[in-house]
């Protein structure tokens, strides 16, 4: 770099970009570098060390500081401590300061304070190298008595607190300000409320008074979007069978330089999380990616006293950060989410749930999968699987029903432009973009589905990746209850809002993206709350021809034996692009536990039902899932 000076208010492209990051590790250091590097070896760390670092930080394209402190080979406050006195500088650390109110949020690696009066520059200290810091004081840009050095968490912890307010309230209502018609902060317009009353009114006084014509038109009205979603799963079904098998469910991809790797944030909100804390930390730290380049957020709520403790004794490396979210607003995990976003550093964002178990190598590939596309694509969806499927009845099915989505059902809208419902994690973001759109909507318990509506109507791009995330399956009634109920509230509360305005979707969407949104939501949403109601009716009517042969005539016999093939084509389609998926992923065994589906679907039925209840009585409710119970947690015998 050719101005080795730091001056307030400014920092290097490649700082910004790599969390303070040089370009490349000199094969010939200053000689400032190279005086801190002999005081270190003499106080902390051997010479073995030191070239082993040195080899890393060339690799990495990273400074060596950032090697040492990520890896714990040295500590950040001993790291931090030694330059201060290297350069003749003060430390942050027990000093009472506050941030001024406009300091520069784009320069995360330095803020500019006050303490007593007097301003002061507080420096992450491994955000440059010691021959950069002691260039701008040589030059004047930095002075010895104003200049203090802090760890990049003291630095954090600075910036956050002055800004606890502000990014409070911008992460709860950040997008209804941007534009309140695609927030779910108001469940129901009330036009909604008055049409969904009218249509159960009017429904209810039909049947009641006209039983037969009633179910006639039912029948006509649902054959469409069931009929559609069958023939969308059977395009799917096509593509599974004509694909070799893939029993790790796992394709490598070209991987890219080390050197060109973008930086990257993690977030994994926790609550009430502190049995599963070390698999997840296992998970986390298996990660293979520079952590030069990585920032992990824990996310923790102020209010769960339980996990927080949990997380402050763990010895956590240089590249983790802990957040606590304050208070305030709907308790939900897209709040938590856009409260860090707002301090998030890297190029693109991950979010992981405290459960899930990533394959290492998934942000290569994510990473790979931004590089080679166009600038419009902004979210990488990872396969969503689970490794506890064979403890119950619920988690076997939950198993083929994520096997089917994530391995099949969502490439193939991809494949065919139709926008994108997002899994719940590992979905790659695009951080610029994500911030574009105002991050996620924290009044929609199912935060994903809408934000890959909001994406495809901006215009932007989602892709899948052949990677696979391993989570818990509730595999309990009591736990799974909960969870279905969220999800399908969600996905109620995202087809209300993105139809506040049909014809602006319209627009947005094109015609493609318009009717493959109303056949997703509308062909789930109706298939769950209709299917009880199939039975009861068909039963009816059977018994009803059978006492009365002759009531039923030309025109009702084509309408019920054709609703009646609507209905078996659906369930073979699902039963068959399930076993399909999981043969695909060598799982014999499960593939022979769809015969349960139409059991598991009246289960999900009922929670249609009592989502569709809690979205009038408790529309931002979070119904908590609870981790770390599986009693089976082997992996399925192909799981790599």
């Amino acid at each position: 770099m050719a101005d080795r000076s730091v001056e307030p208010g400014t920092h290097h492209a490649a700082a910004a970009h790599d969390f303070g990051g040089q370009s490349a590790l000199a094969s010939s250091l200053p000689w400032e570098d190279h005086a801190f590097l002999a005081i270190l070896q003499q106080r902390f760390l051997d010479a073995a060390t030191l070239h082993s670092a040195a080899r890393l930080a060339e690799r990495w394209h990273a400074p060596i500081a950032r090697v040492l402190v990520d890896l714990g080979w040295i500590s950040p406050d001993d790291y931090a401590a030694a330059l201060a006195e290297f350069l003749g500088v003060g430390l942050l650390r027990g000093r009472r300061v506050t941030v001024r109110p406009a300091f520069e949020a784009s320069s995360p690696d330095r803020v500019l304070a006050v303490e007593a009066g007097v301003p002061r520059i507080v420096i992450d200290a491994i955000a440059y190298s010691p021959a950069d810091l002691h260039a701008g004081l040589d030059a004047g840009h930095l002075r010895h008595e104003t200049t203090l050095l802090a760890t990049s968490r003291e630095l954090l912890q600075l910036r956050v607190t002055p800004l606890r307010p502000d990014l409070l309230d911008g992460a709860i209502h950040g997008l209804e300000r941007q534009d309140a018609s695609l927030s779910a902060r108001i469940a129901l317009l009330p036009w909604q409320l008055w049409l969904l009353a009218a249509v159960i009114a009017l429904t209810t006084a039909s049947a009641v008074l006209w039983p037969r014509a009633t179910v006639a038109i039912a029948l006509l009205v649902l054959t469409l979007p069931f009929l559609a979603a069958s023939l969308l799963r059977f395009v799917a079904l096509r593509a599974v069978v004509a694909r070799p098998a893939d029993p790790g469910g796992h394709n490598p991809s070209v991987r890219l330089p080390d050197s060109a790797l973008p930086s990257y944030t993690v977030m994994v909100p926790l609550y009430d999380e502190v049995t599963v804390l070390p698999d997840l930390m296992r998970a986390l730290l298996a990660l293979d990616y520079p952590t030069s380049r990585l920032e992990i957020f824990l996310i923790l709520e102020e209010r769960d006293t339980a996990t927080r403790s949990a997380v402050e004794q763990l010895e956590l490396p240089g590249h983790f950060r802990v957040i606590v979210v304050p208070p305030g607003g709907p308790r939900t995990k897209p709040k938590a989410l856009n409260y860090v976003l707002g301090l998030a550093r890297g190029k693109y964002v991950v979010v992981y749930d405290a459960e899930d178990r990533p394959e290492p190598d998934q942000l290569q590939i994510a990473a790979a999968k931004f590089r080679a596309a166009g600038p419009r694509l902004a979210c990488v969806q990872a396969r969503l699987n689970v490794f506890n499927s064979r403890e119950s009845f619920l988690s076997r099915q939950f198993t083929l029903e994520y096997t089917a989505l994530f391995d099949a059902l969502l490439p193939c809208l991809e494949r065919l432009g139709i926008p994108i419902p997002l899994g719940g994690t590992s979905n790659h973001l695009d951080a610029g973009v994500l911030r574009g759109l105002g991050g996620w909507d924290p009044f929609n318990v199912t935060e994903d589905a809408d934000l890959g509506i909001r994406l495809a109507r901006f215009g932007m791009h989602t892709a899948t990746i052949d990677s696979t995330t391993w989570e818990e399956a509730p595999a309990t009634w009591s736990n799974w209850k909960p969870q279905r109920t969220r999800w399908l509230k969600g996905w109620m509360q995202t087809y209300l809002v993105h139809m506040r305005h049909p014809l602006r979707l319209y627009r947005e969407l094109g015609g493609r993206g318009f009717l493959g949104f109303q056949l997703l939501m509308t062909a789930m949403l109706l298939s769950v709350l209709v299917h009880p109601w199939v039975y009861v009716v068909g039963l009816y009517d059977l018994a009803l021809s059978a006492a009365l042969p002759a009531s039923h005539s030309m025109i009702d016999a084509v309408l019920f034996w054709g609703a009646a093939g609507n209905f078996v084509l659906g369930f073979g389609a699902t039963m068959w692009l399930g076993a399909a998926a999981a043969r695909r992923r060598g799982w014999p065994d499960l593939a022979r536990n769809v015969w349960g589906m139409p059991i598991y679907w009246m289960l999900i039925s009922y929670a249609g039902y009592r989502a569709l209840a809690q979205l009038v009585t408790q529309p931002h409710h979070w119904e908590k899932t609870q981790h770390g119970g599986a009693q089976v947690t082997e992996a399925p015998d192909s799981q790599t």
